[in-house]
């Protein structure tokens, strides 16, 4: 439900009633809304593989990253909530997961503290930051806004601006995600020797 039509759109009457049950039946089973929305985050985060036990540190932080990602796209909903709702078992473990792979590189624990802070604010930002874009340009031609946009605006007072919304109509961006996650671990990596 959530996935089609957003958190706004669910209601527990709107949910009892998808589910073929009274409203008050759910009570018995959650408190109110508040929880279901935290049970939803949960279930994406139950999504995300654990990464392979042998895996390189910095390989397993890159999987896991990319993985959440993928989960959060599969559900638009859940960027929004991610760093909203109080984490269940599943986003602990998934928690765990990163952490145990930053301890198990070379950087030394404060760095892996700002690590754990960069990757997921990455992963949330970026992916909060494209559905934003989905919403002004829903369905839409996002390169005619962007033209469009650039008509409005004067190369000479705004060059870089210029230059940078030209890159994105010159170039593929799709892959920046993961891109601009390498320079971050690597980034790190450094930092951490």
């Amino acid at each position: 439900m959530a996935d089609e039509r957003g958190t706004d759109a669910l209601s527990m009457r709107k949910l009892a009633g998808e589910l073929g049950y009274e409203v008050m039946s759910l009570y018995n089973h959650v408190a109110n809304k508040d929880e279901v929305l935290s049970l939803m985050v949960d279930a994406v985060a139950a999504e995300i593989p654990a990464p392979a036990p042998d895996a390189d540190p910095l390989s397993a932080v890159r999987t896991l990253v990319v993985d959440t990602r993928a989960a959060l796209v599969r559900h638009p909903w859940a960027a929004g909530l991610w760093l909203r709702q109080m984490p269940g078992p599943a986003r602990i473990r998934h928690m765990e997961h990163l952490l145990a792979s930053l301890a198990a590189t070379d950087m030394a624990p404060p760095v892996a503290h700002l690590a754990f802070h960069a990757v997921n604010n990455h992963v949330i930002g970026y992916t909060l930051q494209e559905q934003a874009m989905a919403y002004v340009v829903p369905g839409g031609d996002a390169d005619a806004l962007a033209r469009s946009f650039l008509e409005g605006i004067s190369p000479d007072e705004f060059p870089h601006t210029v230059t940078h919304v030209r890159q994105h109509l010159d170039g593929d961006t799709a892959g920046s995600f993961e891109t601009v996650l390498d320079l971050i671990l690597d980034g790190l990596a450094r930092l951490g020797r």
